[in-house]
């Protein structure tokens, strides 16, 4: 183990391969200097050896002698260290595609040892021998429990005083319009360069601009409008009360520039410790005035002349066809005395324009209680918290429509009953009914759903000319929403003569919201298909038949939720990425290799064009799980010694599926537990917790069983008033402002006062 302060900076090892001091140099993944360190190439040109260990041949690759293929870290054994110091452990789960080698692999060998045989892997030889030094512990048990459960407990580092450190502790000098502060970020896809050639995090939207296969500078409305760039991003949307009721509709921004193709945002030059580039510019509320966030890892390659490598030499292509003409290299500003941020940041504005691919343009709620939240403070006109929290099925529209009268049967259909419980509660399947909860008081907008249903189900690319166009294919789409209150509450009612600080309306709260297709039990997409292409299930699923759709995009046109997406080309067959591949159609290149093939799910379709799709609750990973009950339960059925004819089953209790054990790619993905799913039918399960006895028909079914379960207070339907019954309800998001700030009577309201 290396001590942070054993550690040398990217400026000694340049010293000492410049004087040379160090001849041989083994650059360790994702290590990249060539690219992101200006003048690199040309010390590291004087080593007498360089060899380069990565996933990619990327412009340090091809600056060494030699390059040596990785093994992805699901292929390696590894061991890590969290930042609190928690030792953790990396377990491969399979064997190496194309032979690569681990980072412990690599440095195995170079000590002197083997290179992995069949089941020998002196990687995991080299991870163990480390946990029984660091622990203190070598016996099997140990081992056994640390590849449990992935980290060793009690490993965390000692607490350091705070007191010792604080003299040493300097403020840079504060920032001001013509002095800015330029902060160098990881970008939120990409990280600092190392994932640019992976197109699914590249068309992962931006959690707070939305942008998709681009880097921008970030700004505060303040700082865009004292640098002249404000009139030219932001107008203003009207702010008219509603319906002459009191109600404003929230202060929020909308993109001048365009919508779709024609979406271009202006150029600044910025310029810092000496250097310039040209970026877009973009505004982002809730920004630090006079600071510019400009994130990294962008611009490695490009063949129309914007920087890094040119690519037109295809001999050392240092990205691959995802990573060309994507963004700007914000490396070229750093320098090793300033590699996070740097002051003294100077904008100069330009006349040219940069076209920008953003999955989301409007960023209000337009006057409807979307995602909707409360505050634990008393409110003068909603009252306490727990007034609040009875009112929140209540908030937006839903709190004057009239209830919904149904021309159908909720639930299912009678026509579909097969036994004389179905009959009784108009389900077609009294085994099990599906549903989803989403908390949004834990869910950040961190997109990992996002990819994780991309990577489950099949879902292509589409690159960013049909981003731009609003055709991408997302299942799951992340709104981000942003919503403040203009004029002050007085005397329990908005006064519209007088407006709240500037810094309130120029700060809103961001309120992240992910949206998938809501599975309708009186969906309005299934009535208007004339092929009968989407349909209801039996257990409650929307679901889609490819073979029968025709693309009439009536679903699309009539789903009020906005969740389908279609196939405007052949995405999966032909390579989206080539620049205009896609309108050469069968002309056009195809996606050829093992690769692709193998990234796809065998138990998903591939859709083609021409087709509709949409989230479909993991029904493979549905099917599996009970086919595994069925399974199980005839094992112990039949392990008590009985014949076939002689066991008898309940349909019931024997063939649903256990409780939680079933869970969507979304949900399996989410890191703070966001998504809830399960068997409405079932008690136990987490979402029947969430959102209580929804379906009236559980107490017929459960008989004697039947316990009532509330569920939570925070639990609504989206757009309820449109009486689509959605499968996927929302739990709304609790705001625990800090009374002694001043912005806390202005947290948590973000649609509470939306009538």
């Amino acid at each position: 183990q290396t001590e942070l302060g054993q550690y040398g900076s990217l400026a000694d090892l340049t010293g000492a391969l410049d004087s040379g001091a160090i001849e041989n140099v083994i650059f360790l993944t994702p290590s990249n200097p060539v690219f992101d360190a200006d003048g690199f190439a040309e010390v590291l040109g004087k080593a007498k050896a360089s060899v380069h260990w990565g996933l990619r041949t990327d412009a340090t690759a091809w600056a060494c002698d030699w390059h040596v293929p990785a093994a992805h870290y699901l292929e390696s054994w590894g061991d890590a260290r969290t930042q609190t110091g928690v030792i953790s452990l990396i377990q491969p789960m399979i064997l190496p595609l194309y032979g690569g080698l681990s980072e412990l692999d690599l440095l195995h060998l170079l000590g002197g040892g083997d290179l992995p045989q069949g089941e020998f892997f002196p990687a995991m030889g080299e991870v163990k021998t480390t946990l029984a030094e660091l622990t203190g512990k070598a016996d099997d048990d140990s081992w056994r429990n640390a590849l449990t459960n992935g980290f060793v407990e009690g490993t965390s580092y000692k607490a350091g005083e705070l007191n010792a450190v604080l003299p040493e502790i300097k403020l840079a000098s504060e920032p001001s319009p013509n002095a800015l502060e330029v902060v160098f970020a990881t970008d939120a896809s990409i990280l600092d360069g190392r994932f640019i050639d992976n197109a699914w995090l590249q068309e992962s939207p931006d959690p707070v601009t939305k942008l998709t296969w681009d880097n921008a500078a970030q700004i505060s409305p303040v700082t865009a409008k004292e640098l002249g760039v404000y009139e030219r991003v932001i107008a203003l949307e009207p702010k008219t009360p509603l319906m002459r009721i009191g109600t404003e509709v929230k202060v929020s921004k909308r993109y001048e520039t365009g919508e779709g193709e024609g979406n271009h945002s202006p150029m600044i030059d910025l310029t810092v410790n000496g250097r310039e580039i040209r970026v877009p510019v973009l505004i982002a509320y809730g920004h630090a005035d006079n600071a510019i966030t400009l994130p990294v890892g962008y611009g490695q390659a490009a063949d129309d002349g914007r920087g890094g490598a040119v690519v037109s030499d295809d001999s050392k292509p240092v990205v691959g066809y995802v990573g060309i003409n994507t963004g700007f290299n914000a490396y070229e500003l750093r320098t090793t005395q300033t590699p996070y941020f740097a002051t003294g940041g100077v904008v100069k504005t330009t006349e040219e324009k940069y076209p920008v691919a953003l999955t989301q343009e409007h960023n209000s709620m337009y006057g409807r209680a979307l995602a909707r939240e409360v505050s634990t403070n008393t409110l003068e006109i909603k009252g306490d918290f727990a007034t609040q929290m009875k009112r929140v099925k209540k908030q937006g529209m839903d709190s004057h429509a009239p209830d919904n009268i149904s021309l159908y049967k909720p639930e299912g259909s009678e026509t579909w009953s097969k036994t004389e419980l179905a009959k009784k509660t108009h389900l077609a399947d009294e085994i099990h009914q599906w549903g989803m909860a989403i908390d949004l008081n834990t869910c950040t907008g961190c997109n990992a759903c996002l990819v994780a249903c991309q990577a489950e189900n099949n879902i292509p690319v589409v690159g960013k000319t049909q981003v731009a166009m609003g055709r991408e294919m997302h299942w799951i789409r992340m709104d981000r929403y942003f919503a403040s209150q203009e004029h002050p509450v007085e005397h329990g009612h908005v006064n519209h003569s007088k407006e709240n600080p500037e810094w309130v309306t120029q700060n809103p709260e961001s309120i992240p919201q992910p949206v998938a297709c809501v599975q309708c039990e009186m969906a309005p997409c299934e009535t208007v298909c004339p092929v009968n292409a989407t349909v209801h299930t039996e257990e409650g699923l929307n679901s889609m038949a490819y073979n029968r759709c025709i693309g009439t995009r009536y679903c699309a046109n009539n789903c009020p939720y906005k969740a389908r997406r279609f196939n405007f080309f052949d995405y999966n067959k032909r390579n989206p990425l080539i620049k205009g591949n896609l309108y050469k159609g069968p002309f056009g290149e195809k996606q050829v290799g093992q690769t692709p093939s193998k990234q796809r799910n065998p138990n998903v379709t591939v859709r083609m064009r021409g087709v509709m799709e949409k989230c479909t609750y993991c029904v493979q990973r549905l099917e599996s799980a009970k086919i595994k009950q069925k399974q199980q339960q005839k094992v112990n059925k039949y392990a008590v010694g009985k014949k076939s004819h002689e066991v008898a089953v309940d349909r019931i209790k024997d063939l649903r599926v256990k409780s939680n054990t079933v869970k969507t790619a979304c949900q399996d993905a989410c890191p703070t537990d966001a998504v809830s799913f399960g068997n409405l039918l079932d008690n136990t399960s987490k979402v029947v917790r969430a959102k209580g006895n929804v379906l009236d028909s559980v107490k017929i079914i459960q008989g004697a069983d039947y316990k009532e379960i509330q569920g939570s207070d925070r639990n609504y339907d989206l757009l309820q008033y449109v009486n689509t019954r959605p499968r996927t309800s929302y739990l709304a998001r609790v705001k625990n402002p800090n009374e002694k700030m001043p912005d806390a009577k202005f947290l948590g309201q973000a649609t509470i006062n939306i009538h």
